[in-house]
């Protein structure tokens, strides 16, 4: 999806540069918008999942380490899993940030052709 955001943002801003501001181009648009604001929100309701599951990994890793002692190698698989849970959660929430940020660089897009096809009339 990276790959995909950042194409339509050079191909958009190439149009806007040779004046291409038409009321399709703007539909167009809109509609791609629409595309990737509902990638960001698919993306924000797994971003919250992984957090959520990583903060509970975090809370039983807590109490097991209290609980336990020295018994720490008993309860492995759920530091393990915390890990990997933990290290998903960041990554998730590294590629929504992506999604958040270039998105709302194309609702400026959006203003910018709008404001030209407004002005047309």
């Amino acid at each position: 999806m990276k790959n995909k955001m950042e194409d339509y943002e050079k191909f958009i801003k190439k149009e806007i540069e040779k004046g291409n501001t038409s009321k399709e181009l703007l539909e167009y648009h809109e509609e791609m918008v629409r595309c990737f604001q509902h990638e960001r929100l698919v993306h924000l309701i797994i971003t919250l999942f992984f957090v959520a599951l990583a903060l509970a990994a975090l809370v039983a890793t807590g109490f097991s380490i209290g609980n336990l002692g020295r018994e720490w190698w008993v309860m492995w698989p759920l530091y393990f899993a915390t890990l990997i849970v933990t290290i998903l959660a960041i990554a998730y929430v590294k590629y929504y940030h992506y999604l958040e940020n270039h998105t709302q660089k194309l609702y400026d897009l959006t203003g910018v052709i709008a404001g030209i096809n407004r002005g047309r009339k």
